[in-house]
């Protein structure tokens, strides 16, 4: 089930660390957002070029730039090629194959962009492609540049990379094939936060039923938890990786399950609704490790294949993570949108929220 950002349910962000940031007193704080992480979004637009006004607008802004696009997306249907957030404007753009759909997206409020690609053409490129994508790569549709994209990491088997890009090259133009530095890797790691004997992760959202989503990758090699301070938190039990990275953490310990993230310098951000990322959409993650870091949603669907298997649907980030950040949160505001899954090539990957919550049946609170 999509949810589109108006009607997204409420939710409860579990803990995770914090990167101390100052903030600005002297602009309101954008709709959603506690101080401590509209400050950290703020920086990170600021990064990009935007002024802290333009970035303030921007950030409260964006539900509702999400929702319209939404909607034009649906009204102009099988002739859409994506949609995404232009942060310098701060609009919503819509692309379409038929210039005869324009008008119906502009008396939407979006903006409209004419493309050579159809959304059912760049999925059927990037399905072709996922069935020779070995380990080590990344394959997922650029919506802002009507292209599939396809990353190489450093250790893909040349054998296997030579049919991926000869089948990338069938495609023509619609698909771009870019080298990365080093691998595409979960983001699992020895330590503390919610620990077991093989690792670390965070946990990234308290659900109904005394339980707690974080990624599959992490319940499937700890099957005992206990928080940062030794407590014991419960047992795994789902996990669904690959294929999908999501997994169930039982609360059998009564830990306190908090109506929001704990941003670990005093503050906490306040969490009230679950939606779809998208391209364009800033947002930002807490991690055991990194801590509260900001960034942009580069990509969705995506298919990351590391070493272990591929895992689909995926959404990429600009947002900075590291071993021991797998299954964060992530949000935009009060909006939590996704699980931290990996990392490769300079992004992060990140599971969308929605659809893990409906895998389990479960929901946040």
């Amino acid at each position: 089930m999509k949810l589109p950002w108006s009607k997204a349910l409420g939710v409860l962000a579990a803990a995770a660390a914090l990167v101390p940031l100052a903030t600005t007193t002297a602009q309101a704080l954008p709709a959603g957002y506690g101080e401590p992480v509209a400050a950290a979004a703020i920086d990170s637009l600021a990064a990009d070029g935007l002024g802290a006004d333009h970035a303030t607008e921007l950030l409260s802004a964006q539900p509702g730039l999400v929702e319209t696009g939404e909607k034009a997306v649906a009204q102009v249907g099988e002739d859409s090629a994506g949609m995404y957030l232009d942060r310098a404007s701060a609009t919503v753009v819509v692309n379409v194959v038929d210039r005869d759909d324009v008008a119906t997206v502009r008396a939407a409020g979006a903006t409209a962009k004419v493309v050579d690609h159809s959304m059912t053409e760049l999925e059927a490129a990037r399905d072709a492609l996922g069935k020779v994508q070995p380990a080590d790569t990344a394959v997922g549709i650029d919506v802002a540049a009507n292209q599939v994209v396809v990353r190489i990491g450093e250790t893909a088997a040349a054998a296997k990379v030579d049919t991926l890009t000869a089948t990338a090259t069938r495609f023509g133009d619609m698909v771009r094939t870019e080298r990365v530095d080093g691998s595409f890797t979960t983001t699992i790691s020895g330590g503390d936060a919610i620990t077991g004997s093989a690792g670390r992760c965070s946990l990234g959202f308290n659900t109904t039923g005394n339980t707690g989503i974080t990624a599959g990758h992490c319940t499937e090699a700890i099957s005992q938890w206990y928080d940062a301070n030794g407590a014991y938190y419960g047992p795994s039990i789902a996990e669904n990786f690959p294929g999908e990275d999501y997994g169930l953490i039982r609360n059998d310990g009564g830990l306190p399950q908090p109506g929001d993230v704990n941003l670990y310098n005093g503050g906490y951000q306040d969490i009230t609704n679950a939606a779809d990322p998208y391209a364009g959409l800033s947002v930002c993650k807490s991690g055991s490790t990194t801590g509260l870091t900001c960034g942009t949603v580069t990509a969705t669907g995506l298919t990351i294949c590391y070493a272990q298997g591929c895992v689909y649907n995926m959404a990429e980030s600009t947002a900075y993570v590291q071993p021991g950040d797998s299954g964060g949160a992530w949000f935009a505001g009060d909006i939590g949108v996704g699980i931290t899954s990996g990392m490769g090539g300079g992004y992060s990957y990140f599971q969308p929220l929605v659809p893990g919550l409906n895998l389990y049946g479960v929901w946040v609170f």
